[in-house]
């Protein structure tokens, strides 16, 4: 039987909505690929540089890409900018051991090499969103955080083996719908590692921020229960851990942090 007009409206919305964020992944990817060679030496990556409003700085998620960070830059509008901070062990540097705090100065001082001066905007998905807290802490001049959907260990977490990182990687790869080939996989794979077990000892502490969890409907509810202690404000958006930023999700998530920064635009 035919659908309702009303659902035949809403499914060409959809398909128009798809491949309009489609394409404004391409041109955003399409830029990031050509960065000057520099940018494998600084982990920051401009996304969306243009615009008057203070910036924002996103941190990656645990397979150090920013590439999910590429339609969520073009939806925060025309006149916001955004960087993105991407890890340099995709671009050849060592990847060994890693503490958080190490990893927030070393992209801390990356970002004040943009903006010297001056109140912070920073915020990230995943483990970004506990580096990006860090980053908080050490500056102590950060106006507003954004952690999106990162979860707190457990007080005494098992560092788990390569093994048990290899599926959850793997898991990772096909929620996020990559198709890497065997060498990327392979170069990407250490970098996921290090991530995890760096998050793993993350215990997050009340910071001088407006920090704002934007925590994933589908998720388990003890992660929100668990920040309540140390976000100045929680909402639940749309979707699970991997399809808040993506289509037709995405456009929610954008909506509500642009109304964050539009209210610290103001201040």
């Amino acid at each position: 039987m035919a659908g309702s007009p009303a659902s035949t409206v809403e499914e060409k919305r959809r398909a128009l909505l798809q491949r309009r964020l489609r394409h404004k992944r391409e041109e955003a990817l399409a830029r990031v690929a050509s960065a000057p060679p520099e940018r494998t030496v600084s982990p920051l990556v401009p996304l969306s540089p243009a615009g008057t409003k203070p910036p924002l700085f996103l941190v990656h998620a645990a397979g150090g890409s920013v590439a999910p960070y590429a339609v969520l830059a073009t939806l925060l509008g025309d006149d916001q900018p955004v960087y993105a901070l991407e890890d340099p062990g995709l671009h050849g540097a060592t990847v060994g051991e890693r503490r958080l705090p190490a990893l927030a100065a070393a992209y801390l001082a990356a970002v004040r090499e943009v903006r010297p001066d001056g109140p912070l905007q920073v915020g990230g998905w995943s483990v970004g969103g506990a580096v990006a807290l860090e980053m908080a802490r050490q500056d102590g001049e950060v106006a507003l955080t954004f952690v999106l959907d990162t979860a707190i260990p457990d007080d005494a977490p098992p560092r788990p083996g390569d093994d048990e990182l290899s599926a959850w990687f793997a898991a990772d790869v096909a929620a996020m719908g990559a198709e890497p080939g065997q060498t990327e996989l392979a170069q990407r794979f250490p970098v996921f590692a290090a991530n995890v077990r760096a998050l793993l000892t993350f215990r997050p502490s009340r910071v001088d921020s407006r920090v704002v969890l934007l925590c994933a409907e589908d998720s388990e509810r003890g992660r929100l229960d668990r920040w309540r202690a140390y976000a100045d404000e929680i909402e639940v958006v749309r979707g699970d851990h991997y399809t808040m930023l993506q289509s037709p999700h995405i456009e929610a998530l954008a909506e509500a942090m642009r109304d964050r920064l539009g209210e610290v635009s103001v201040r």
